[in-house]
């Protein structure tokens, strides 16, 4: 079957294609065959709405590449709509391309997915990933140091700074303001879109949630009690009657507790390596999702895109959960 006789939608291909089958994917043909001959990296495409056209785009790249591909099926999760490609190999300048193409799709090249079918761990940066906001700029604008802060922290989040000193100086900046301000911040927490659907989605499969961040103790915390977390851990400042002294209280939370709390849950659960799953955004997010069997950066700064396994340009959290439904599917899938 040529591809110009499929739908011009891919969730309409399941009346065309047969579901649990495999099609072999040379020159624009499908060509059915009775089992996988190859299972060595997958490509997985993610939209609202992913058209016939996306899939031929990246068809074009993946012969670009030399890639042997096989279709291997069609899904839907948290309302993201996903397909799933075999290939025989795993090529890294395909996969580089990938997370810079134009366009509407969010798509990755791995060389392996997570087996939902045994314990794992998520742990997830909190600013601009759990919630929809640098919490700490926030904090800035109702103290009235908005701009300041938030250059220190555009800075460190592209890693022109170190971030134990970027984070020192913004929290000096709060010196004298009300600890009030974090009330008002804490009650417009504006939570993820997906958030709740990947904790869900997680949880189903029973494993564990987590949250290291260079925030704000007090909203991991509320994150961890409303949607039921297993671990946090973040930054503490001081405050002495109500109000900010502009100190930090204890450790700071940089890249290196961030990627050795990937390794303490890990060791704590039982978790095998290549079921850890860390997600973040800025600079100091990645030494964790380079130690974790499937990194994720999302809505990321170019270099963390860049050097991240996996990219979210596009879709919130519910890529995520969508990620672990495509791990799901891709387990059921036998070579020969």
């Amino acid at each position: 079957m040529n591809i110009n006789q499929l739908p011009d939608l891919t969730r309409d291909w399941s009346g065309t294609l047969a579901e649990g089958t495999i099609y072999k994917v040379e020159n624009g043909s499908f060509i059915l065959l009775n089992q996988l001959p190859f299972k060595s990296s997958v490509t997985v495409l993610l939209a609202d709405s992913i058209a016939r056209a996306d899939v031929e785009l990246f068809l074009k790249l993946a012969d670009k590449y030399h890639l042997q591909t096989c279709y291997a099926g069609i899904f839907n999760e948290s309302g993201v709509d996903g397909v799933i490609f075999i290939h025989d190999r795993f090529d890294n300048e395909y996969s580089q391309e990938l997370k810079f193409l134009d366009w509407k799709i969010d798509a990755f090249h791995a060389g392996s997915l997570p087996d939902t079918s045994k314990t794992g761990v998520i742990l997830m940066d909190m600013d601009a990933t759990c919630v929809q906001c640098e919490c700490i700029d926030e904090m800035a604008k109702l103290a009235g140091i908005g701009e300041q802060v938030s250059a220190v922290t555009a800075m460190a989040m592209k890693g022109h700074m170190e971030f134990q000193e970027s984070f020192r100086r913004r929290v000096a900046l709060f010196n004298g303001k009300s600890e009030s301000i974090m009330d008002t911040v804490e009650e417009n927490l504006p939570v993820m879109p997906g958030f709740a659907e990947l904790v869900k989605k997680a949880k189903s499969y029973g494993w564990k949630l987590a949250i290291a961040s260079g925030g704000f103790t007090r909203y991991v915390t509320k994150l961890k009690n409303e949607f039921g977390l297993d671990y946090v851990i973040a930054n503490d400042i001081e405050a002495v009657d109500g109000v900010f002294t502009g100190k930090v209280l204890g450790q700071i939370v940089d890249s290196k507790v961030k990627a050795n709390t990937l390794l303490k849950l890990k060791e704590q659960y039982g978790v095998r390596t290549s079921e850890t799953i860390a997600i973040g955004d800025g600079a100091n997010d990645l030494p964790m999702i380079s130690l974790a069997g499937t990194g994720i950066a999302i809505h990321a700064k170019p270099v963390v895109r860049e050097k991240a396994p996996i990219t979210i340009n596009h879709l919130n959290l519910h890529a995520a959960a969508a990620i672990l439904e495509a791990s799901t599917l891709l387990s059921k899938i036998k070579t020969y």
